[in-house]
């Protein structure tokens, strides 16, 4: 799925480290999800939906990684037009924890992230909450997560192999808006969990992930969108930054 040989060093360095935090990990239970090579589970909430309006095409031909996460939509009111942090880490803690969207805090996680309800949360403060909730809910220490920023679509393919294709664990980024589905074309700052890569019989490369903004923040989309990888790296690019 990804070739090492492009990456930057810094993110190299950084899977080096998570590799010593697999043992961690594999302590952990979560609601599963579909390595290169294992069948999809097209009845997971997450995927439905695409699969419905015909955006995702299940194909044994085509190569899936998949962290199984549930939906969740952000409180649609002004006073959390900008939680699309929280939002982004509620949908990736619930890979571990089926019903953790329903039961989140959400002012209390964002309260833990350094919110501010005018202009929402840095990325770098999202990892650290993100490892205290796993490790709350794994009853033992996992520190997988950190901040990263993928300078070229060769460190996100990487990023994308690591945590999906390889550990089956959703990742965060930022991004801008503008060329997305649902936005308008309004391009501001944003914040989604990846949960899904494909690559199909014709060598295009595809990412799945949950956005969920409300409409009060102008978005005006579903959940689960899946677009190419070279349309998400450019959204990407313009402010990048993960939690993997």
């Amino acid at each position: 799925m990804s070739d090492s040989a492009n990456v930057s060093e810094s993110i190299r360095a950084q899977a080096a480290e998570k590799a010593a935090q697999r043992e961690q990990l594999a302590a952990t239970h979560t609601i599963g999800g579909a390595l290169p090579g294992d069948p999809v589970d097209q009845s997971q909430p997450a995927l439905a939906g695409a699969i419905e309006r015909g955006d995702l095409n299940i194909s044994p031909d085509d190569l899936h990684a998949m962290a199984y996460v549930r939906p969740y939509t952000e409180p649609d009111s002004f006073a959390y037009r900008n939680y699309c942090g929280p939002g982004a880490a509620t949908t990736l803690l619930s890979h571990w924890d089926a019903n953790y969207p329903q039961d989140v805090d959400l002012d209390a996680l964002a309260q833990a992230m350094n919110m501010d309800p005018n202009s929402g949360v840095w990325v770098k403060d999202i990892a650290e909450p993100v490892n205290h909730e796993i490790s709350r809910m794994a009853g033992h220490d996992v520190s997988w997560y950190r901040v990263g920023q993928a300078q070229s679509i060769d460190d996100f393919r990487y990023m994308l192999d690591t945590d999906i294709g390889q550990n089956g664990v959703p990742l965060i980024t930022s991004l801008m808006t503008g060329g997305l589905p649902g936005w308008g074309g309004q391009d501001v700052g944003h914040i989604v969990a990846v949960f899904g890569y494909q690559k199909d019989s014709s060598g295009t490369e595809w990412v799945l992930y949950q956005d969920t903004a409300s409409p009060a923040s102008g978005y005006s989309g579903p959940t689960t969108h899946v677009v190419t990888l070279d349309a998400f790296w450019q959204a990407v690019s313009q402010n990048s930054c993960q939690v993997w």
